[in-house]
C-alpha cells in the first residue's frame, strides 16, 4: 500500500510542477515522510532503495508512460520521499558535449548514491541545481 500512495503522490508531485508548454516550475519539493506502520512486528528500519526505485519506475510507467529525465528524477524524488527515503534531485549540464550544444540531465541521489541511473553522471556533468534532502 506503501508504494501505492507513493506513486500516486509522485504522479500528483510531477503534474502539479509540469507547465502545459513542457516547462518544470519547483516552487517546493515534497518532504519526507514518516510510514506509518500498521502490523506490529513490521521493520521500520531502512528500506532498500534499488528496489523502491524500481517499483516507482515499473509504477511510473504504468501510469504516465515514459518520462523525459526531468520527470523521471522528479517522480522518484517525490515517490521516494513519500516512501521516507530521503532523496535529492540534481541537475547537470555536460562538461564536454560530443556534439555542441552542451546537454542538460537529472538524477536521484540518496546522501552520495546516485540511485536513478547508472551513468556516470558525477564525472560528465556539472551539478547546475539541486534539491535539499529532506525537502
Amino acid at each position: 500500500m506503501l508504494l501505492v500512495k507513493a506513486a500516486r503522490g509522485a504522479r500528483r508531485f510531477v503534474e502539479s510542477v509540469k507547465g502545459e508548454d513542457g516547462t518544470y516550475r519547483l516552487d517546493h519539493w515534497p518532504r519526507v515522510h514518516t510510514p506509518r506502520l500498521r502490523r506490529p512486528g513490521r521493520r521500520s528500519g531502512r528500506r532498500d532503495t534499488g528496489a523502491a526505485v524500481m517499483r516507482l519506475r515499473f509504477a511510473q510507467r504504468l501510469t504516465m508512460g515514459f518520462l523525459d529525465p526531468v520527470g523521471d528524477a522528479l517522480f522518484l524524488v517525490a515517490g521516494l520521499r513519500r516512501m521516507g527515503i530521503a532523496a535529492s534531485f540534481h541537475l547537470g549540464r555536460e562538461m564536454v558535449p560530443v556534439t555542441p550544444p552542451s546537454g542538460f540531465y537529472a538524477w536521484v541521489q540518496c546522501g552520495e548514491a546516485v540511485v536513478s541511473t547508472s551513468l556516470p553522471v558525477r564525472e560528465t556533468y556539472v551539478e547546475v541545481h539541486r534539491s535539499e534532502r529532506d525537502g
